[in-house]
């Protein structure tokens, strides 16, 4: 049986080797090198099963292979026809180790560990209101700057979890401005307990769990508790909304029972007053229960355990979700359901590198950098048919997110000017306040009736925006893009989830839409365009469309029918770009740019 979820674990596993023993300071330069023993370990538990199931890994992957697809891993987007064509000329043999350290150190490998965690924090299909388009915006914001400083993920889920006051001076308390309003401490205890420790106990809300004994509804009495006291507050008044975290006390509850007997009381009150009484005795599994009553300790009571170097089951779930950002799925799946039932099917590993991943600080960055240096991280996409992917023979296929297809999409530009209108489109609630303000203000100078119960707070207004400018507009316009496209999902399970499935719908407005009739022209600021005037012949122009879109170069069969079909465009006396308009748009629509591959 693996872990018994809520628990507190005992002391870290003494057998591991010495590789995993450290300090939880950061390490001023960080290199493959000091991960070695980690790739290593990776290779050698991996392949352990291999062996056990008579498994026939994939060779190892070519450099078009693996630049496409550690681009995409660590910072969301392709690389550029430069950076690809740099990469495969590029005979160093530690090329590869230099790439990843290079990639790590960029600031959008933040960003894109922020676009992987927002659709977890909250779904892609919730409707976030005006107190989640703020709590948003400056979640993923914040998220990408602790990824990027390589923050000890315990810090940073700590910080979410104890967070209090407003989102524009603690962007921290963004996390509980996402779980919609009012949130309620079931919700809170549901929703903290499955993003950071990977156990689902929200259905003993209702009832006992039906395989688990631990888990009971007074079990999760206990747990939601420790979120009692915490309200998510704002004033709808004042624009732009700044929504706050307050932790406050708890009537005693012979005074709640009595005011529960109140005759006329809305509804809401009485679902508060049901939820104080109900919720108001913290306990975590197998200890004893809080004796304090004041409601500021809970939380951090409950933090302690979360982040806790002893709290293998959290480590384990957090190095889950991450190997799966990487491979698709995870060591243990599904990646946030750990249970006395579902097994990993490399528990060793998972168990290592859960302990190695806590005793090194929680750092992300190192964790990253030992698995995309490893072995099987680096394995081909071919070669190992008929096994199962969970043995992560091959590196299997994954489709981009909608962010990381938008970035590879706008990745296929010459300069800003064809993102300009897609940034109008996507224009953040905080330019429509200015322009809604200037109008209010234009009213006001000419004497005419404006609606006074709105005021604007202008050094409000200005931090918010700050925290936009710290996105910029090309990210800005990814996320904003991404969210309208994922919603065009019929599937309303695929569209409430974290994950990201192409739909017919989705497919047809890209191939069809705005984003690829703007880019596939020849314009200036295209890329066609620029293919045009930086090469000379028709043979350099296909390759550097290639490297462009697909991050390598044409093979011999490719190339020949690319200059065929020049060739005939030049016979029918329409112009060579015509021809790459087409390609580009041949080279977009392949199942090869829609995936990591």
């Amino acid at each position: 049986m693996l872990l018994r979820t809520f628990a507190v674990a005992t002391a870290l596993t003494a057998s591991l080797a010495l590789c995993f023993e450290g300090t939880s300071q950061p390490v001023a330069a960080e290199t493959s090198n000091t991960t070695k023993p980690v790739s290593d370990l990776i290779d050698t538990e991996i392949m352990k099963v291999w062996e056990r199931d008579g498994v026939k890994a994939a060779s190892h992957s070519r450099d078009e292979e693996f630049v496409r697809r550690v681009y995409l891993d660590t910072i969301g987007l392709p690389p550029t026809r430069d950076e690809a064509r740099a990469f495969l000329d590029d005979k160093h043999l530690d090329k590869r180790e230099r790439l990843i350290d290079t990639l790590l150190a960029d600031p959008r490998f933040g960003q894109h560990l922020a676009d992987l965690w927002m659709p977890i924090l909250r779904e892609r299909g919730s409707e976030l209101g005006e107190l989640g388009v703020s709590a948003g915006d400056v979640m993923a914001v914040w998220l990408s700057e602790q990824f990027n400083q390589d923050v000890g993920f315990d810090e940073t889920v700590s910080a979410m979890v104890l967070a209090e006051g407003a989102i524009s001076a603690n962007p921290a308390a963004a996390y509980y401005g996402l779980m919609g309003f009012p949130a309620r401490s079931p919700n809170m205890a549901g929703l903290t307990s499955k993003h950071f420790a990977g156990i689902q106990i929200q259905c003993a809300e209702c009832h006992d769990h039906p395989y688990e004994d631990a888990w009971t509804q007074e079990t999760f009495k206990g747990v939601a508790s420790f979120f009692t006291g915490i309200e998510v507050e704002a004033d709808f008044y004042v624009q732009p909304i700044d929504p706050r975290v307050v932790t406050k006390p708890i009537a005693p509850r012979k005074a709640l029972e009595a005011y529960a007997k109140s005759p006329d009381l809305p509804p809401e009150a009485v679902n508060r007053i049901n939820d104080l009484l109900t919720y108001d005795k913290p306990q975590l599994i197998g200890d004893s229960p809080v004796k304090s009553r004041d409601t500021t300790v809970w939380r951090k009571l409950y933090s302690a355990w979360l982040t806790s170097p002893k709290n293998k089951t959290a480590q384990q779930y957090q190095v889950n979700r991450f190997w799966s950002f990487l491979f698709g799925i995870g060591l243990l799946n599904p990646v946030d359901d750990f249970n006395s039932l579902n097994e990993a099917s490399h528990p060793e590993l998972l168990s290592k590198l859960g302990s190695w991943f806590a005793a090194k600080g929680f750092r992300v960055k190192k964790l990253y950098r030992a698995i995309l240096n490893s072995r099987i991280y680096q394995l081909g996409g071919s070669g190992s048919e008929g096994n199962e992917r969970w043995h992560f023979a091959s590196s299997a296929p994954r489709q981009l997110t909608a962010e990381q297809f938008f970035g590879a999409l706008f990745q296929l530009r010459d300069g800003d000017s064809i993102l300009k209108p897609f940034a109008r489109k996507t224009i953040s609630q905080y330019s429509r306040l200015r322009q809604f303000k200037a109008i209010r203000d234009m009213q006001e100078k000419n004497g005419e009736e404006v609606d006074e119960s709105v005021k604007f707070d202008e050094d409000l207004l200005k931090i918010y925006e700050g925290w936009l400018d710290k996105m910029g507009t090309d990210w800005q316009v990814r996320r904003g893009l991404a969210q309208q496209y994922a919603s065009l999902a019929s599937d309303d399970e695929r569209l409430h989830s974290d994950n990201f499935t192409l739909s017919i719908d989705q497919a047809l407005s890209v191939l069809n839409g705005e984003v690829t009739r703007r880019l596939s022209d020849s314009r200036n600021g295209s890329l066609v365009y620029a293919i045009m005037r930086d090469n000379k012949s028709s043979e350099a122009r296909v390759e550097a469309l290639y490297l462009s879109v697909l991050s390598r170069r044409p093979n011999g069969t490719e190339l020949r029918r690319a200059l065929s079909y020049l060739k005939d465009i030049k016979e029918e006396g329409m112009p060579e770009q015509r021809g790459f308009e087409d390609l580009f748009y041949v080279l977009v629509s392949t199942t090869e740019f829609a995936t990591n591959h």
